[in-house]
C-alpha cells in the first residue's frame, strides 16, 4: 500500500463496507496489496498467514483503487489541517528530561543571586535574576501548553462513537473502524490519524451519534468545516504563558532581593 496507507489484516477498504475477505486455503482474513504501478495500479489479495495470493476482480480491483485515492486526499487534508501539532508532538517527546534541567538551572540561579544579595554589584544580580526568570518563564509556558493541547485541542481528536452499542469506536477522520485495544490512544489502520479513545465512546453511544448527525447537517446547509485554529492553540499558550511565568518569577525575585538586601 502507499506510505502511511497500509492496512491490516481484516482492515482492508471494501466494495461493501465491512465485507470480509477470508482466504480460501487457511480461512484468515487477507489483506490488498498493490502492486508494482503504485496507488493506481491494481491490488490483489495476500494472506500473511499461508502466503497465497489472488487476483481482484476488475471491479473489485477499481473500487479498491478509487477507496484508496479518498484515502490518501483524506489524510493530506488532515494533515495539512493538524500541521502545528507536529512540533508540539517533537517538544512533548523531547523535553521530559529537559525540565529537569531547566528547572534546576533556574531555581540555582535565582537562588544565587538570592544568596549574594548586597554583596555584589546589583547589575550582576539583575543579570542572573534575569536569566533564572527566563528559564522558569519557559517551563511554565511548557505547562500552559500542555494544558491549552488538553482542553483545546484533545476533543477535536476523540474517536467517533460506534455505530451500536458493542462495537468498535470509528476514526475521527475517514469513520473507519479503530482497533480494540486498551489504550487511550489508538491509530487508525486506515488513514493513519491518531485518535484519542474516551470512556463516553462506549457509555453515551446516542448522544454522541445525534451530536455527530447534527454536526454533519450544519455542514451541510451550508456550515463550515472546523478551520483548525485550536491546532495553533498550544503554540500560543505556550509564548503567553512563557512571558507570564518569566516576568512573575523576575518580579517575586525581585521582591526577595529587597527583603534580604
Amino acid at each position: 500500500m502507499t506510505a502511511g496507507l497500509s492496512l491490516q489484516p481484516g482492515m482492508a477498504p471494501q466494495p461493501r463496507e465491512g465485507l470480509p475477505r477470508p482466504c480460501l486455503s487457511c480461512g484468515a482474513p487477507m489483506t490488498a496489496v498493490e502492486t508494482s504501478a503504485g496507488l493506481h495500479g491494481d491490488a490483489t489479495l495476500t494472506c500473511r498467514y499461508c502466503n497465497s495470493t489472488e487476483v481482484m476482480p476488475a471491479e473489485a480491483a477499481a473500487q479498491e483503487r478509487f477507496l484508496r485515492l479518498r484515502l490518501l486526499q483524506v489524510r493530506r487534508a488532515r494533515e495539512a489541517l493538524e500541521a502545528p501539532l507536529k512540533s508540539l508532538e517533537m517538544v512533548r517527546q523531547s523535553w521530559a528530561i529537559a525540565l529537569v534541567f531547566f528547572a534546576a538551572m533556574g531555581g540555582w540561579q535565582m537562588w544565587q543571586a538570592l544568596t549574594v544579595a548586597g554583596k555584589v554589584p546589583i547589575e550582576s544580580t539583575l543579570y542572573a535574576m534575569l536569566g533564572g526568570s527566563a528559564v522558569l518563564g519557559v517551563i511554565v509556558g511548557y505547562f500552559g501548553m500542555i494544558r491549552a493541547f488538553r482542553t483545546l485541542v484533545r476533543p477535536a481528536l476523540l474517536a467517533k462513537a460506534p455505530v451500536e452499542s458493542g462495537l468498535s469506536a470509528r476514526c475521527r477522520c475517514c469513520g473507519g473502524d479503530l482497533p480494540s485495544v486498551r489504550r487511550t490512544q489508538v491509530t487508525c489502520g486506515f488513514c493513519g490519524a491518531n485518535n484519542f479513545l474516551d470512556a463516553a465512546l462506549a457509555q453515551d453511544v446516542s448522544n454522541l451519534l445525534a451530536s455527530e448527525q447534527a454536526e454533519y447537517q450544519r455542514r451541510a446547509h451550508g456550515g463550515h468545516p472546523p478551520d483548525g485554529s485550536a491546532y495553533q492553540q498550544p503554540a500560543k499558550a505556550f509564548n503567553r504563558w512563557a512571558i507570564i511565568g518569566g516576568a512573575v518569577s523576575f518580579v517575586v525575585g525581585m521582591l526577595l532581593f529587597t527583603v534580604l538586601r
